[in-house]
């Protein structure tokens, strides 16, 4: 199996990746003005210069890198003079920095890559939620050299297999984010991340992730959402390589070298003996860089204090109060070659739940702690607190 890896733009990780299976690498600048998959305040500060120079010193050690532009809306300027002009110069740029590949989301994207700069590859971006075998034909038609799935297949083999035989393009799957099962608020979230990431913006890069909060009060409640999630394991990557996926995209930018080493090993090695929670994209204590904090410190729209209480508990580390027994979930995966998720009912079906209840530690006086934070930093956003609309009810 091939991997490739988010690039945190750490000079020092090329070296480290030598004689691994990892390819390329993925990545972004901070104020880009077509956006991707991570807010501004998630996004390491390099800007052009710093980002060229990174791409030159991985395609010297023989390493891939894939340019994301895969944002999901543009505000409908991208059929105006002034923007389909940044457009154009902004995706000349990337060409001139020996970037191999573009990932993108809107087939307006792939058009204009395709047709102006064919010696750029294009990949299909996990956003744009490839999940059959009639929307993979329909990219490749466009000519596109790779799509990326979204994770909500990654357990169905079935369709993976279907997906697989119809397509000749490459098929990559991203391993380790945890994101809900089906996730109601998937479409939300899209298009918050990539207005929240576009240079050029009205928000410019603000967001309170109202997202992410609920989705990490959904998994601390109801703690089998955490096996839900379509996370791949190290030990079960033969699976998919039987299927024929060709690559596994690794997570997350943001995430300092240490960390995203130690999941690299984890996934050369194909076995980790630890929490698992550590490989997944859930909060954990040193693992990620210093967010951006001055683009959501804005005086000017909202409460700082407000917001700060909010931040506070989106930085709250999983691994030490939630612990999810790697080993003993070796097997668990041939279940699902069984059923169909994407079609059946997860109540009737409990073998999520039971999967959960043996391999799935809580520590519940912080369940109950957390719960009630996320509550109170939910009514903050929703009732208007934080932009001082109306002051808490008491």
């Amino acid at each position: 199996m091939r991997y490739s890896i988010a690039a945190n733009w750490d000079l020092s990780l090329l070296d480290q990746l030598k004689e691994t299976s990892v390819v390329g690498l993925y990545g972004q600048m901070w104020g880009d003005p077509l956006g991707g998959g991570r807010m501004a305040l998630f996004i390491p500060k390099v800007g052009k210069k710093e980002v060229a120079h990174f791409i030159s010193e991985a395609r010297k050690r023989g390493l891939n890198f894939n340019y994301l532009i895969n944002g999901t809306c543009l505000d409908n300027l991208e059929f105006t003079k002034k923007a389909y002009q940044s457009i154009a110069e902004h995706i000349e740029w990337i060409a001139t920095t020996g970037a191999d590949m573009v990932t993108v989301t809107l087939p307006f994207l792939a058009e204009i890559v395709k047709r102006e700069f064919p010696h750029l590859k294009v990949a299909v971006s996990s956003f744009a939620r490839v999940q059959n075998v009639h929307l993979a034909r329909l990219w490749e038609e466009m000519g596109v050299d790779k799509i990326i799935l979204p994770e909500s297949v990654n357990r169905d083999f079935g369709g993976l297999r279907l997906i697989r035989d119809a397509v000749d393009c490459e098929l990559e799957l991203i391993a380790n984010h945890c994101c809900l099962f089906q996730c109601f608020l998937d479409l939300h979230h899209r298009n918050m991340v990539s207005h929240g990431s576009q240079a050029d913006h009205a928000c410019g890069g603000f967001a309170p992730d109202y997202c992410k909060l609920a989705c990490q009060r959904l998994k601390i409640l109801k703690p089998v959402e955490l096996i839900k999630s379509t996370w791949i394991r190290p030990e079960d990557v033969f699976h998919y390589e039987e299927i024929g996926i060709d690559c596994l995209k690794l997570v997350e930018r943001f995430r300092g070298t240490e960390s995203l080493l130690q999941i690299v090993h984890a996934y050369e090695k194909r076995r980790y003996d630890g929490n698992l929670v550590e490989l997944l994209t859930l909060p954990q204590a040193g693992a990620f860089l210093t967010p951006n904090l001055e683009i959501i410190k804005r005086t000017d729209l909202i409460e700082p204090e407000k917001m700060e209480e909010v931040m506070a508990v989106l930085r709250e580390p999983f691994p030490e109060k939630i612990h999810i027994d790697n080993r003993k979930l070796d097997g668990f995966l041939d279940y699902f070659k069984k059923v169909d998720c994407l079609r059946n009912d997860c109540l009737r079906c409990g073998y999520c739940e039971s999967v959960a209840m043996r391999t799935i530690s809580v520590n519940e006086e912080w369940k109950r702690e957390m719960i009630a934070r996320i509550d109170r930093a939910m009514e903050i956003l929703t009732s208007g607190e934080i932009a001082k609309v109306r002051e808490r009810r008491l």
